[in-house]
This record gives structure tokens, C-alpha cells and sequence, in this order.
């Protein structure tokens, strides 16, 4: 599942080559390379640049076309001017040792040669005078404005956005303010800044910062980007709007339900389910029943259309809007799919148990401990139901007491030694059943405080944080808490299911040392195909 929330990570570090972003050019954009002759000696000397091998060459060349443009006289053909002289800086920018600032006459300048030059700034404002002059033109300067320099810009920001440094979220926070000075016409530096501003919980600010994301990621080729942003962006909204009140709630809830609407209107392959799952959290929000009901309709009346994980969110949209009912139907639609993963087990479980359907549950929750076996919550829901049938027993046995003892009484009152006999018989077999009720319940109760005492007293606790399937492996993460006295290593053992069952891939997963009552995180890998579900072996 895609990352959502407050800390969503930033997608993995951006590819680009400069010739693919040279074929963006439009034909509508026609710019005067030949006059003066300068500009046009200029345009030579970087043709020699680009096929020039050695980077001392390549500086050479590029000096040599700056010095030609720079101090030209700006009203002679300024567009051909600001073409030539931005692509030289463009150039300059992706060589080696080069860096943001360099001195002007390092790179062809003869004016101020020892000042310093802000190459973005200076590369904006060439580019910016043929946009202006020349609006037809934005998609071929956008094609430059996204060459190296902007890309490792972009990456750069990314990888440290994504950082626990508080230090390197304030760098990622400058990086990407400089890449939108370069370029404004992509997402990425508008979603650095709104990761950056959701860690130091400026809510209000990321949320500004990912509709700017939104808005940038228009092309086709960022439409899973934007998608993604949307996604976050509900669900960043929904957080806040859960705990603000008045008009702060308001106007986040209308921030959510825009982008989840807007998300529904373009799902793509990935995101209808949620789309879906996200307006009917909206609705439980806001307490629009029909809504929340009608989020999840199509599921409802027709599940075997659906897929295992569009069953599941359906499924848990209702039992959060306490539609019990219709999560149960949920939930048994998405187990005939996928019978073996923890979280339909959980949830269909702990739904019957709350729906007093312990004899339908407890076969469940048995299946759930199979699976996973260190999750105390699944010891607490075997507890549970070993004391409802405990009570259940006790009630039986009470009922039956009562049976015995009118047996008893017409025994004692009969005046036929025949019909005392069979009086005497019938309380007789009543007893027996109590007998066995009390056996049962006293077993139950065993039962439901050994479950207890297992949950409290678990030596090694699991929680697992990601299962993510693709098409070739799947992987899983968690962590593993040692509850016991001492310091202890573990090998976690996992076998990656199919849906029959059958085992595709495993793993032996070591763990620790982890001291005693730490945590450690760990993870896996299964490598295979058509992974659906997971189970692990008991840690003693």
C-alpha cells in the first residue's frame, strides 16, 4: 500500500538524462541563434562543449561561450542572448567541482571576474526573459531548467526530506526551494516542503505545500505522483480534522473530502479503493451515515467482483462506522479470498466475538494463532470467548438445576415406587448433564485464564508494520519486543503463502540481541510471485 499520513516518504530518487528532457521542445518556439555573431559564435562553442571528451575542454568551451553573450548588448536580440547564455550555465551547473556560487570569471564573465554568482538565480532570470518575450517557448526552456543540476538538486532533497536528522530536513527544506526557483513545473520540491512542514506538525502549511503538488504534477507523467499527493493529502486532512474542533475542523474535513472526490474522479490501476476507503472516512468523520454506507455498496452487493484488499478497506470502513452487520459480510466476503492473512482474521474474529458468535469465532481466532502466533491481542480474544463459554455453561447448568430439583420434589411426593423410580432416573441423567456443564465450565474457565495469562506473559511480542506484495516479491517488516529478564537473540522464522496455502518462499530472519523489555525492528523478503499472506513459527 502506498505511504499515507503526516510522514508519508518521498518517492525514490528521480531518473533523468538530458536528452530526454532536449526532445521536449515545441515547434512554435523559434529563437534567433545567428544575430549578432556573437550569439552566433556563442551557439558553436557549445556544440564543441557537448562533444567535447574531456572535461577541461568542455570548461574551456563553455568559458568561451559566456564570455561572447555576457556583457552583450542586452536590446540586440535578447531572447537569442538569454538562450544561449542559459544553456551555457545550464551546462556549467553539471560539471564537476563547480558548485552553486562560483566566481563569475571561472565561468567566462571578464566583468567582476572574482564575484561570486548564484548560478540558479542567474540561469532563472536568462530563462525567464524568453518565457516572458517568448511565452511559446516554456516547454523548451522547462526541458533545460530540468537538467542535471536540478535533478541532483531534487534527489538530494529527497534523500534528506527523508531523514530522522531534524538537521537534514532543514537542508532538504533549502534544497527544494532552490529547485523551484529552477523549475516549478514538477511536484517534487513542493512535496519536500510539505513533508518537511507535516514533521514539525505545520499542518496547515503541508497541506498548502501538497495542493502546490497537486497542482504541478498535471502531465501524465507524474499522474501516479499525483495521485499518491492526493491520497496523502486526504488523509493528512482527516488526521487534523479528527482532532480539531469548529472551524478548523470544517475546513479540514473540506480539504479531505476535495482531495479524496478528486482522487475518485481519477484513480488510475491503484487508487480506487482508496478513494473510496478515504471519502467514507469523511463521512464517519462527519457523521454522514448514507454516505459511509454508500462508500462501500458495490462491495456489499456484489463482493466476488472485488479484490481481496478492496474487500478488506470496505470492510473496515463499516466496522469503524459500528455497522457490525455489514463489516461481518465484509470481512467472510474478503476471507474466501485470502483465508490465511492475519488482518481478515483479526477482524472477522473479533467482530463475531462481539457479535456473541463465539462458535463461529473461536475456529477463527485458532486459524489467527497458526498464523501469528507472538500477537498478544489474538491471546485476548481466545480469553474472551473461553469466558463467554464459560458463562454459557453456568446458565445451562443453573437451567438444569432447577430440572433436577422439580424431579427431585416429584420423587418425594410420588405414592407408585414405579413412578418414584423414574422420577429418581430422570434426575438422575439431569445430574449427569450438570455434571458435565460444571466439567465444561471449569474447563473454560482454565481455558480463559490460561489465555489471559498468556497474553499478559507472551515472552516475545511481533507487531508487524508493512506487508507490501508486488508482482515478483513481497515485503514485510515489524517489531519484535522481548518482554523477558535477559538479553536475547531470535531467528524469525517465515513462510510466504500463496492463496491455497501452499508455501512459495521463506525466510530465517535474525533478530538482536535485543535487550531485555527493547524493541528491535526487522525485515523480510519473500522472493516469489503471487505472495497473499504470511505466517512465522512460535518464539519461545
Amino acid at each position: 500500500m502506498p505511504a499515507v499520513g503526516r510522514n508519508a516518504v518521498l518517492p525514490a530518487l528521480l531518473v533523468a538524462t538530458v536528452a530526454t528532457f532536449a526532445g521536449a521542445q515545441q515547434k512554435a518556439c523559434e529563437i534567433d541563434e545567428n544575430t549578432p555573431n556573437q550569439v552566433a559564435r556563442a551557439v558553436l562553442q557549445l556544440q564543441l562543449a557537448s562533444s567535447a571528451s574531456k572535461p577541461e575542454d568542455v570548461a574551456s568551451k563553455l568559458r568561451e561561450a559566456v564570455k561572447l553573450v555576457a556583457d552583450l548588448d542586452k536590446s540586440r536580440n535578447p531572447v537569442g542572448r538569454s538562450w544561449v547564455l542559459g544553456r551555457a550555465l545550464v551546462l556549467w551547473m553539471a560539471q564537476p567541482n563547480i558548485g552553486p556560487t562560483p566566481k563569475r570569471g571561472t565561468l567566462g564573465y571578464t566583468t567582476n571576474p572574482d564575484a561570486p554568482i548564484d548560478l540558479v538565480a542567474a540561469i532563472d532570470s536568462a530563462f525567464t526573459v524568453i518565457e516572458t518575450q517568448n511565452p511559446e517557448c516554456v516547454s523548451t526552456t522547462a526541458g533545460w531548467r530540468q537538467q542535471k543540476g536540478w535533478v541532483e538538486m531534487i534527489n538530494s532533497a529527497i534523500e534528506m526530506a527523508n531523514s530522522p536528522d531534524s538537521a537534514k530536513v532543514d537542508s532538504s527544506v533549502v534544497l527544494a526551494r532552490r529547485s523551484l526557483e529552477l523549475f516549478r513545473g514538477a511536484p517534487y520540491g513542493y512535496m519536500v516542503l510539505a513533508q518537511a512542514s507535516a514533521k514539525r506538525s505545520h499542518i496547515k502549511e503541508a497541506i498548502g505545500y501538497y495542493k502546490q503538488a497537486v497542482d504541478a504534477a498535471k502531465d501524465t507523467t507524474f499522474a501516479d505522483v499525483r495521485r499518491q499527493m492526493l491520497l496523502t493529502l486526504g488523509s493528512m486532512a482527516a488526521d487534523a480534522a479528527e482532532q480539531a474542533s469548529g472551524a478548523d475542523k470544517t475546513a479540514y474535513l473540506k480539504e479531505s473530502k476535495d482531495a479524496f472526490d478528486a482522487l475518485a474522479k481519477d484513480p488510475g490501476t491503484k487508487y480506487a479503493d482508496y478513494a473510496r476507503s478515504g471519502q467514507a472516512r469523511v463521512a464517519l468523520i462527519t457523521g454522514d451515515t448514507a454516505s459511509l454506507k454508500g462508500s462501500y455498496a458495490e462491495q456489499l452487493a456484489n463482493p466476488s467482483a472485488y479484490s481481496y484488499n478492496s474487500l478488506m478497506q470496505a470492510a473496515v470502513s463499516a466496522a469503524r462506522a459500528s455497522q457490525n452487520a455489514d463489516a461481518i459480510k465484509l470481512f467472510e466476503a474478503a476471507y474466501k479470498v485470502n483465508p490465511y492473512h492475519r488482518d481478515v482474521l483479526y477482524n472477522l474474529a473479533r467482530l463475531y466475538m462481539l457479535g456473541a458468535e463465539y462458535a463461529k469465532g473461536m475456529p477463527v481466532v485458532k486459524q489467527l494463532i497458526a498464523v501469528d502466533p507472538a500477537n498478544p491481542d489474538n491471546y485476548q480474544l481466545y480469553a474472551i470467548g473461553w469466558a463467554a463459554f464459560q458463562k454459557d455453561y453456568i446458565a445451562k447448568q443453573k437451567h438444569y438445576d432447577s430440572t433436577a430439583k422439580v424431579y427431585g420434589n416429584k420423587a418425594n411426593t410420588a405414592k407408585g415406587a414405579t413412578v418414584q423410580k423414574a422420577y429418581i432416573d430422570s434426575a438422575a441423567k439431569v445430574n449427569s448433564v450438570i455434571k458435565a456443564y460444571a466439567d465444561s465450565a471449569a474447563k473454560a474457565v482454565d481455558s480463559a485464564l490460561k489465555y489471559n495469562d498468556l497474553m499478559q506473559k507472551l515472552p516475545v511480542k511481533i507487531v508487524f508494520t508493512e506487508f507490501t506484495a508486488s508482482d515478483t516479491k513481497t515485503n514485510l517488516a515489524g517489531t519484535l519486543t522481548n518482554s523477558g529478564a535477559a538479553d536475547k537473540s531470535y531467528t524469525l522464522k517465515i513462510e510466504f503463502l500463496d492463496k491455497s496455502g501452499s508455501v512459495v518462499a521463506t525466510a530465517d530472519v535474525p533478530v538482536g540481541p535485543v535487550k531485555a523489555g527493547a524493541s528491535a525492528q526487522f525485515s523480510a523478503v519473500g522472493n516469489a510471485p503471487g505472495i497473499v499472506a504470511f505466517r512465522y513459527a512460535p518464539l519461545q
